[in-house]
């Protein structure tokens, strides 16, 4: 056998033997670990529980603490006998949901549902805030709420605002309004509040009254000194129309909604302190 004739495509088919071992080896190293991509963050809120005990929402703070997970998680447990529970919000960051940043809780009346939260500047400090329904009765509804707090990167529970019903938020006038209607004649009490040195206060304070086929009232009091003092009052008797043709006191009250406006003199309408 003549073993020279073999000899150069043996070595040939060795070298490139090898050659390939080499590459594959050097494949293996330099192909990346496979990672699972990173979940938006309306994927990770359409993981979590929504259901007749669980809710969740995102929350964009403003601040460095950027778009935050909040998801809250009702106790079955009726508290007392008017059917008060308990609601645990957790407050997360997205990018890392192994434990919650915070968690608190609060007794509520109405439960939870999607339609229960709300995300709103409400102290107007440019950073985003929530409150979640308390309480829905057949007029007025109320709210608590917690306020960002940049500082410190967390929630802070503000429980004056859950005495304002149906507050809204005026950003551009710096005014929380709120309103609680007494009735369907479309009476009841409208406040205005401003924020004064972190604090929430009530500037002015408009009462009316509108019984069937008796005297209706419109009663205002201003922040003077630092304490609510009346400043208008005026009755309006029944003239025997509809109760939808009571339009005096209507306008009164409209005319005392525009903070800038601040009564007319003694011998043109009602009695002002």
């Amino acid at each position: 056998m003549n073993l020279a004739k073999w000899k150069i495509p043996f070595q040939v088919f060795w070298v490139a033997s090898i050659f390939c071992m080499l590459c594959a080896c050097q494949m293996d190293h330099a192909l990346p670990q496979t990672t699972p991509p990173e979940k938006s963050l309306q994927q990770i809120l359409e993981e979590q529980p929504i259901d007749d005990s669980h809710d969740a929402f995102l929350i964009d703070t403003g601040g460095k603490s950027g778009t935050l997970l909040i998801t809250a998680e009702l106790d079955p447990q009726n508290k007392d006998e008017f059917g008060a529970k308990d609601i645990t919000f957790s407050v997360w960051n997205p990018v890392e949901m192994e434990q919650p940043m915070q968690t608190f809780s609060e007794e509520f009346m109405m439960g939870v549902a999607p339609e229960f939260h709300q995300v709103v500047d409400a102290n107007f400090d440019g950073f985003q805030d929530f409150g979640y329904l308390f309480c829905l009765g057949n007029q007025p509804n109320y709210c608590k709420f917690w306020l960002w707090d940049e500082e410190q990167a967390q929630f802070i529970y503000y429980a004056p605002l859950v005495e304002i019903s149906q507050p809204t938020f005026d950003a551009e006038r710096q005014i929380v309004t709120g309103w609680a209607r007494s009735s369907g004649a479309g009476d009841g009490i409208t406040t205005f509040h401003r924020w004064e040195d972190g604090e929430l206060v009530c500037v002015r304070w408009i009462e009316s009254y509108s019984p069937w086929e008796e005297t209706a009232t419109v009663s205002v009091k201003d922040r003077i000194g630092g304490e609510l003092q009346q400043v208008y009052y005026e009755e309006f008797p029944w003239n025997g129309e509809e109760l939808e043709g009571q339009e005096a006191w209507q306008q009164a009250e409209r005319a005392w909604n525009d903070l800038d406006y601040h009564g007319e003199p003694e011998d043109q309408r009602g009695t002002r302190a």
